[in-house]
Parts: C-alpha cells; sequence; structure tokens
C-alpha cells in the first residue's frame, strides 16, 4: 500500500510547467477528506531539450489524515532526459505508512536498478524478486513526472511504465486520450506485478484512476483533476 500511495500521491503532484524550474502544490482527498498536501519541486530541460534534471516531491499527510491512517513520503531524484525519455541515475525515498517507515536508495547503472539501501532490512521471503532482473524500470517519481507533466497533445498519456521502489515491480498504464473540446480524459491503471506479498495482492491488483487535463492556447495540457480507488477510499486531487 506504501507504494501505491506514494505513486499516486506524486501523480498528482503534475501539471508542471514545461521547462525551466518546477514548484507546484496540490491538495489530496480520500474518502471526501482533505488527507495531505503533495509538492514539487526541481528543474528539468526546456521542451524538445535534453540535460539533466532533479525531483524533490513530499506527500504530506493532514492531521485528520494521520488519526486514520499516518502516511507520508519524501523522495528525490536526479537524472537526464535524453530523447524526450527522462532516465533517472540516483533515487532517494522515505516513506510512512501507520507504524512502518521506509529509507530506500537506488542508483541505476545502464537501465538496472542497484539497491544500495533498504531499510529496515528483514530476511528473504519467497515472493522477493531479484533487483539485477529489473531492467528497464524506473523509480515512482521519475514515473510519475514523465507520464503526467504538463504534456503537448501528441504527447499525452498512451504510456506504459515499469516501476521499481527497491523491493517491488509495478506498473503504470494509460490509455490515448478522449478529447472533449478543450478537455482531454486519460484512464489509466496502476497494478502490482512482483514483490508485494500475498496479503497484498490478494487485498487488490488493479486500481483504475483518471486523469483530466485541460489545454491552453500553447497546445500544452495540464492536469486539472485526477481521481482513483484505493483500498482506503476514493482518492482524488485538484490542482491549487
Amino acid at each position: 500500500m506504501r507504494l501505491l500511495l506514494s505513486t499516486l500521491a506524486l501523480l498528482n503532484s503534475t501539471g508542471l510547467a514545461y521547462g525551466g524550474d518546477i514548484d507546484q502544490t496540490f491538495g489530496f482527498y480520500v474518502a471526501g477528506l482533505k488527507a495531505g498536501t503533495i509538492r514539487i519541486t526541481g528543474n528539468e530541460p526546456a521542451q524538445g531539450q535534453d540535460g539533466p534534471y532533479a525531483l524533490h516531491g513530499t506527500l504530506t499527510p493532514t492531521s485528520i489524515m494521520r488519526r486514520f491512517h499516518d502516511v507520508g513520503f519524501d523522495g528525490r531524484v536526479d537524472g537526464a532526459v535524453s530523447a524526450g525519455v527522462y532516465v533517472p541515475q540516483n533515487y532517494s525515498g522515505q516513506s510512512r505508512s501507520e507504524s512502518t517507515q521506509t529509507d530506500v536508495q537506488l542508483t541505476f547503472q545502464d537501465n538496472h536498478p542497484q539497491v544500495l539501501r533498504y531499510a529496515p532490512e528483514r530476511a528473504a521471503r519467497p515472493y522477493d524478486i531479484d533487483p539485477a532482473k529489473q531492467s528497464g524500470t524506473i523509480d515512482p517519481l521519475t514515473a510519475a513526472h514523465m507520464l503526467l507533466r504538463d504534456q503537448r497533445g501528441a504527447d499525452l498519456c498512451d504510456r506504459t511504465l515499469d516501476l521499481f521502489d527497491g523491493r517491488r515491480l509495478s506498473r503504470l498504464q494509460v490509455d490515448p486520450p478522449a478529447h472533449n473540446g478543450a478537455e482531454a480524459i486519460c484512464a489509466g491503471q496502476y497494478t502490482r506485478v512482483a514483490g508485494f506479498s500475498p496479503e497484498d495482492m490478494q487485498e487488490q491488483v488493479n486500481f483504475p484512476f483518471t486523469l483530466v487535463y485541460t489545454k491552453d492556447n500553447a497546445d500544452l495540457y495540464t492536469l486539472s483533476f485526477f481521481k482513483t480507488d484505493t483500498t482506503f477510499g476514493p482518492a482524488e486531487a485538484a490542482r491549487k
């Protein structure tokens, strides 16, 4: 559940400026209650250019959310953009869910993730996966930004991304957009793939979501609304 919440939170942190400095804040709601505030800061190359990128994403829960589900996230990643593809190099993330806190550090070499740290440590379990076999994956923060940043109409949605958080493999799939005037609606799905406990897989595997974008005069689409179902209840976000 921690990976899902962290990823969903970051998905809601898009609507970022396409190129240059990034500083955006969003409200996150679960079951109709204000669950927290999501913020992403950082920088990336201008549209159509290659170069380095760096992101810092946080999910800060409200006091009401803490009473029911004490969740939080603080992650950083840096890497490079090449031909429109975001390639992470270093990722670190601290997440909290109830009484469990995790601290993860990854590095990516030739599209292969290497786990530098995953705390707390534990004994191997039958459903664990080998990080060395997760080639072509990216971290959750890069995946969220790469998929859902402000986008040109030709690049909107229509992607499949595999995420590795240091222990678990998941997938984000987003269908081509359906247009309605200045709006573009994209249906997607978050899927638990491997490395999750049998209890997690029995709880829920697929999490459908809907993204609503609004077009501006420069043919850029900005995320204005997001909704999904979680094991905590319906979740949504609106750009502030």
